[in-house]
């Protein structure tokens, strides 16, 4: 049985189940579902069509459709209300590889700004000294930043960078992309990093800085970034919002697992 909508442009589009098809029913059905919602008829936050209704509406049985958007749940694209239904879900910012915030913000069709909360420079303390391999009276640069996507605020970032990797550094817009400023104005390419990761209550600065309330947990970052010369070149310090931040992290096994 087809399906017919409109999408943003206002172009009727046809989807339908192919049950001869060697593809999965549940799976098309996944698919019609995340390309309406990519398209725009069902928007985020809005209630989709119910089991029932999506049963009758393709001719497929009520399970398949519990199975398909069982699956859309788990993947975070959708989520239910006992007693309301099932709702698109607000697409979260997902950290997969090393990308700035800026890009990831603008692959998502958002506008990133940045507030700087705080520019120095000092001797580190001896944690952080051990964590960038320097001495402690080896001068390095702290930056704190409040990273925001169309004015919301999603992250407190700060980074620790040996001065002698940047040096005036303060005379650069530290508001910008800090991936970019360091590999255009300082030749520097970030080869891997090594994540921590861990979910924390915020604090009483956090939960003002990042408006959100002492029941929204928060995601605690800390990265090691290294150069192509297994130098390090900065040690960061993040706390994101866990209702609008991902942080995918891919896991390889050993070859020699049995």
């Amino acid at each position: 049985m087809e399906d017919y909508y409109r999408d943003k442009g206002s172009k009727v589009k046809r989807m339908y189940i192919d049950k001869k098809s060697p593809i999965p029913v549940y799976y098309q059905l996944k698919k019609i579902i995340t390309d309406k919602i990519s398209s725009g008829v069902y928007a985020v936050e809005s209630l989709i069509p119910s089991e029932r209704e999506l049963s009758e509406i393709l001719n497929i049985s009520r399970m398949t459709v519990r199975q398909a958007l069982s699956q859309l749940v788990t993947d975070g694209v959708l989520y239910r209300e006992k007693g309301k239904g099932t709702f698109v879900s607000k697409p979260k910012f997902e950290q997969r590889n090393i990308m700035s915030f800026s890009d990831i913000a603008k692959e998502k069709g958002l506008v990133p700004s940045t507030t700087v909360l705080s520019f120095y420079k000092s001797f580190p303390d001896q944690s952080i000294a051990v964590m960038l391999g320097i001495r402690s009276d080896e001068s390095i640069y702290t930056i704190k930043r409040l990273r925001l996507a169309n004015n919301m605020p999603i992250g407190i970032e700060e980074v620790f960078i040996p001065e002698r990797y940047c040096p005036n550094l303060e005379n650069f817009d530290l508001s910008a992309s800090l991936y970019k400023l360091l590999k255009e104005n300082f030749h520097h390419s970030i080869n891997y990093v090594d994540n921590s990761i861990e979910a924390a209550k915020p604090s009483k600065e956090e939960k003002e800085l990042l408006c959100i309330s002492s029941s929204t947990p928060v995601l605690n970052v800390t990265s090691i970034y290294f150069m192509e010369s297994e130098l390090k070149l900065l040690y960061e310090k993040s706390i994101y919002r866990s209702d609008e931040y991902i942080y995918n992290v891919r896991v390889y096994g050993s070859k020699n697992m049995e």
